[in-house]
């Protein structure tokens, strides 16, 4: 499978189709153009072995990447082939499974994001994921092709990362499927930041910015915006539940309804008494820990 690449743009060297290196990243990735004169990173066993002026036959390329950045070159340089070609593997899967089109630049960004876990892994130093439940809950889809990724570094690298990095790899695919529908007309750092004033003067107390629990209000603030940005909501049948916490939590709802009327005011967009369920309880958090 080739990304970005189609046999019209690959250069003629006889009978067989061919990229002209640039130069070698390393062993088996070159920097190459190709018949319209533009830059591709190529992928296969050895081709960085070619010299610069050299044309590589096409049934040597394994992969090809367009529209790759200066600062690319450095992490494919860095990084293990079998890390990059486990993120290519992973990112061809989360592709598939979501049916998002990702840009190739996304395998090289989670290439980065695995070799630092692998690190971090190496020096035995663990993140906690506290709203690892509450991605499960907003995003099922993407924590389970978390959860299978891990299975596959596994496999393909013989290293067991811990559970816990399923959380990161599912914000990793939460934020490039959202990022790669979404039109960035919102500022979701001035929204949270009114949405938390909105329950301070509710509250008429002020909320500690630093705390875990804000940092959790304001990630799920974060997804909301951004899925209120291309009309997508989580809604189940939880109406039950939905009138329990009217009734048991009556001040925090208000309060909810009114960041609620906000958001909506902001994004255009209508929100569910679901949305407004999960709000209730991540301001429930912070206002009773103040």
């Amino acid at each position: 499978m080739f990304w970005g690449c189609t046999e019209s743009f690959l250069f003629r060297g006889g009978t067989e189709y061919c990229m002209k290196v640039i130069k070698s990243i390393n062993n088996n990735i070159s920097l190459c153009t190709d018949a319209k004169e533009r830059e591709v990173i190529v992928f296969g066993k050895g081709i960085g072995f070619y010299r610069p002026g050299d044309d590589i036959p096409l049934n040597r390329i394994n992969r090809t990447f367009y529209n790759i950045k200066d600062t690319d070159y450095g992490i494919l340089r860095s990084i293990p082939t079998v890390v990059i070609n486990t993120a290519i593997y992973i990112i061809d899967m989360v592709s598939d499974e979501l049916s998002v089109n990702y840009p190739s630049s996304k395998a090289i960004s989670l290439a980065d994001h695995l070799q630092f876990a692998i690190d971090r892994k190496d020096k035995n130093i663990f993140l906690q994921m506290p709203i690892q439940q509450d991605i499960r809950l907003l995003y099922p889809e993407e924590m389970n092709l978390a959860e299978r990724s891990l299975q596959i570094i596994k496999s393909m690298t013989g290293i067991s990362l811990p559970h816990q990095e399923a959380g990161n790899l599912a914000l990793h695919f939460i934020a490039d499927r959202l990022e790669e529908k979404e039109k960035p007309v919102l500022d979701t750092d001035v929204i949270i930041e009114e949405c938390t004033k909105i329950i301070e003067k509710e509250f008429a107390t002020p909320i500690d910015r630093n705390s875990f629990n804000y940092s959790r209000f304001a990630t799920h603030l974060d997804y909301l915006v951004r899925r209120l940005a291309v009309s997508e909501q989580i809604e189940s049948q939880n109406e039950d539940l939905i009138e329990e916490v009217r009734k048991n939590y009556a001040d925090t709802y208000v309060c909810a309804e009114k960041v609620a009327d906000y958001l909506r005011a902001q994004a255009r967009e209508d929100i569910s008494e679901e949305e407004v369920l999960y709000l209730v309880m991540h301001i429930n958090r912070m206002i009773s820990r103040i």
